[in-house]
């Protein structure tokens, strides 16, 4: 993969874009279409397996459809194309607008507290930025493509 189809997987806070439940272009959405389709009309068959087979569990189809929908729905195109449409707090893509930068370990002010980032995110953000500076972006994203993006 290219430099710059690296760059679009990847955030500037070195999150995968592309493992993010909310990208119109990755696994998340596009598994979730599929088993939308492959589930087909299931609602009522939940209801009448709960009664046949005596199970609870199918009594909570309705939310696991509403959240199956909202997986389907992702339409981001990722935070170098667009503000994020999670953290509407979020500092980084501004900031690494405007000082120019690939990457937030780049800036001569990293790690800092532009980010807009809770104390978890905050802490997994400099751990990302520190790993990319020290391996690079082609053996970072090697690392980063097949790991889940919600550890």
């Amino acid at each position: 993969m290219g430099h710059e189809a690296m760059l679009h997987a990847l955030g500037p806070c070195g999150l995968s874009c592309e493992k993010c439940f909310a990208f119109a272009g990755g696994d998340i959405r596009r598994l979730s279409v599929e088993l939308k389709a492959k589930l087909g009309n299931f609602g009522p068959f939940a209801k009448r397996f709960e009664t046949l087979l005596g199970d609870p569990v199918y009594a909570r189809y309705p939310h696991f459809a509403e959240l199956l929908e909202h997986f389907a729905s992702g339409n981001c195109q990722g935070c170098r194309n667009e503000d994020c449409k999670l953290f509407s707090g979020c500092g980084v893509r501004l900031c690494h607008q405007q000082k120019g930068v690939d990457f937030c370990f780049q800036c001569d002010d990293f790690p800092c507290s532009k980010t807009g980032f809770d104390d978890n995110l905050q802490k997994r953000w400099t751990e990302l930025n520190r790993r990319i500076q020290e391996v690079g972006i082609e053996k970072y994203y090697e690392e980063a493509k097949d790991r889940p993006r919600y550890p």
